[in-house]
């Protein structure tokens, strides 16, 4: 029976799941990359945190160096959109990390927008470490991480009811002096007649759970308390904008009706 040591480990996380592992993937060897594994004997094992690459103990010396690709597919058909794309992925890399393999490069790009098509592309060359004692950096491997950073949006509020007639003010209760916090200005492009909006200054990266807190309150001296928390933006409600120069852009809508 074969036996196999680890070499090294990789995971990709993501800012919008707060920079933790993104959960659902699925890594699958490119056609030349499946060749290669054949003849050195390695083999991608999946765990729910990412992927790991294991190498069968034999006494043949394997190359050096390995060209290694993989097709990456999510579960979540919205990672498309909430990543900010394109972009050259980074790793993380600790001082002193003791692996079986010497990481070389690895790249991340986006894979065109396809049906049941990948949505990743890991581009990877790696390569033993002449004189490493591969089953000590075995039990000690630690994963090389690939961060994916949000998509920036918007921030657009819809007030209607009793509050469209009310002139508002959103405070960010995070802001201080040495950081304004989040600034929002009125939209001529409101839902109804007699709403009114509000559109964020600068664009947000997404989160699944944001950390903003965003109070509403009458505009003047007094700034009566009309609700003390705002609910935050999501991917499920977007809509598009005209900016300062005319041009479209996609906003995360939140809708306040009181």
């Amino acid at each position: 029976m074969a036996r196999y040591r680890k070499l090294l480990a990789l995971e990709i996380t993501h800012e919008y799941l707060r920079d933790t592992v993104i959960p659902g993937l699925r890594y699958v060897p490119t056609a030349d990359c499946a060749e290669l594994m054949e003849q050195e004997g390695l083999l991608w094992r999946a765990l729910p945190s990412g992927v790991e690459l294991w190498q069968e103990q034999r006494e043949v010396a394997s190359a050096t160096e390995w060209q290694l690709g993989l097709d990456v597919y999510s579960s979540d058909p919205s990672l498309r959109f909430y990543t900010a794309w394109p972009q050259q992925a980074y790793l993380d890399v600790s001082a002193g990390q003791q692996d079986a393999a010497r990481v070389l490069r690895l790249a991340a790009q986006p894979a065109p927008a396809e049906a049941r098509g990948p949505v990743l592309w890991l581009d990877l060359a790696c390569g033993l470490i002449e004189g490493a004692d591969v089953d000590a950096a075995a039990a000690s491997v630690r994963p090389w991480q690939v961060a994916l950073r949000a998509r920036q949006i918007h921030w657009k509020y819809f007030f209607s009811g009793g509050l469209a007639g009310k002139p508002l003010s959103i405070i960010d209760l995070d802001a201080s002096d040495s950081e304004p916090g989040i600034r929002f200005a009125p939209s001529p492009l409101a839902a109804t007649a007699n709403g009114t909006a509000y559109l964020s200054a600068s664009p947000l990266p997404m989160q699944s759970i944001p950390r903003q807190r965003l109070q509403l309150r009458e505009a003047g001296t007094a700034g009566k308390v009309l609700i003390r928390r705002l609910p935050n933006a999501s991917v499920d409600k977007l809509g598009k904008e005209q900016g300062p120069n005319g041009q479209s852009m996609i906003v995360a809508e939140i809708y306040v009706h009181q």
